[in-house]
C-alpha cells in the first residue's frame, strides 16, 4: 500500500471525529508517525508547532510529541537539547511500562536508547524481547523488532548481524505490503551489503529500494531512494549513472536530513567532469 494512501486516510479520519477527543489524539499520532516514516520533516514540524498551544495533552501523547521534537532537533543538529528530551521520554516510557507492559513500547524504549547512544543496553533489551516473543505471530511486532535489531547491530558495526536482521524485517514488511517500509528496508539491506563489500548485491538492493519507492509514489520516498542510489554510484566512481539520477532530482526540495549526501554527490560530480 502506498504511504500517501495511509496519510490521506488518517487525515480524513481526523476530520470525522471530535477535535481533542481520545480518538482524535489516536489518529493524530498515526498522522505524525506517518510523516516521520516518510521523512516529511517540514510538514511534521508544522504539525508539532500547531499543537504547541495552552492545552493539557494526554500523557502518552505528550511523550510522543517530545520524541518527535527530539528527532527533529537531531536532524537540525541540536543534539544537546534532543538528548534531554529523549532521556525524559525514556524515563516516562519505562515508568509507564512498569504499570502497562507492552512489547511494542519496549521496542520504542530500545529505539530511544539507540538515539542516546546506549547501544549495549538497547541490544540486551531487544534480545530479551526476541526471546520472550519468539512464538508471536504479530507481524508488526516482528517488523519493528528485527528492524531495530538491524539498527543496533549497524551502530555496533556488526554488519553481518545487521544484514541478517534487516532481511528478516524486510520479509515482514513485504508480508504487510507497506511499500514505504519495503523501500526503506531494501536500502538498509543495500548499505549492509556495501559495508561488507558485496557491491553487486548492494546495487541490486538500492535499485529495489527505488522500485518500491516509485510504487509508494510519495515524492519524499522517491527522492530519498534516488539520492541513496546516486551516492552509491558516485562512491563507486560510476559518475554517469549518478548524474542520470541527480538530473531527476530537484535540489531545492531536498529534506535537511539528505543535504549532506546531496553535497557529496554534487561535489563529486563537479570534480569528476
Amino acid at each position: 500500500m502506498p504511504s500517501k494512501n495511509c496519510l490521506t486516510w488518517v487525515n480524513g479520519e481526523l476530520g470525522n471525529v471530535k477535535p481533542y477527543s481520545m480518538q482524535w489524539y489516536n489518529y493524530k499520532l498515526l498522522q505524525l508517525d506517518s510523516l516521520i516514516a516518510i521523512k516529511e520533516f517540514n510538514e511534521l514540524k508544522r504539525e508539532l508547532n500547531s499543537l504547541k498551544v495552552n492545552r493539557k495533552l494526554p500523557p502518552m501523547f505528550s511523550v510522543h510529541m517530545r520524541i518527535y521534537q527530539a528527532k527533529l532537533d537531531l536532524i537540525d543538529g541540536n543534539k544537546s537539547h534532543a538528548k534531554k528530551l529523549l532521556q525524559l521520554s525514556l524515563e516516562d516510557l519505562q515508568q509507564l511500562n512498569q504499570s502497562f507492559y507492552s512489547p511494542l513500547r519496549m521496542i520504542k524504549i530500545a529505539n530511544l536508547m539507540q538515539d542516546l547512544e546506549q547501544y549495549a543496553q538497547s541490544l540486551t533489551l531487544l534480545e530479551k524481547i526476541k526471546t520472550d516473543f519468539e512464538s508471536s505471530r504479530d507481524i508488526y511486532l516482528k517488523l519493528d523488532l528485527y528492524g531495530n535489531l538491524g539498527h543496533v547491530h549497524r551502530h555496533l558495526k556488526n554488519y553481518d548481524a545487521a544484514l541478517a536482521n534487516y532481511k528478516l524485517s524486510l520479509e515482514f514488511a513485504i508480508e504487510l505490503g507497506n511499500e514505504q517500509q519495503i523501500s526503506t528496508l531494501y536500502a538498509h539491506v543495500a548499505r549492509m551489503y556495501q559495508a561488507t563489500n558485496q557491491l553487486e548485491l548492494a546495487e541490486l538492493n538500492f535499485v529495489e529500494a527505488l522500485v518500491h519507492a516509485e510504487k509508494d509514489a510519495q515524492r519524499s520516498t522517491v527522492t530519498n531512494s534516488k539520492i541513496n542510489l546516486a551516492l552509491f554510484y558516485v562512491q563507486q566512481l560510476e559518475l554517469d549513472k549518478g548524474r542520470v539520477l541527480t538530473n531527476e532530482i530537484d535540489g531545492e526540495k531536498i529534506e535537511i536530513h539528505q543535504k549532506d549526501k546531496w553535497k557529496i554527490i554534487s561535489d563529486t560530480l563537479k570534480t569528476g567532469q
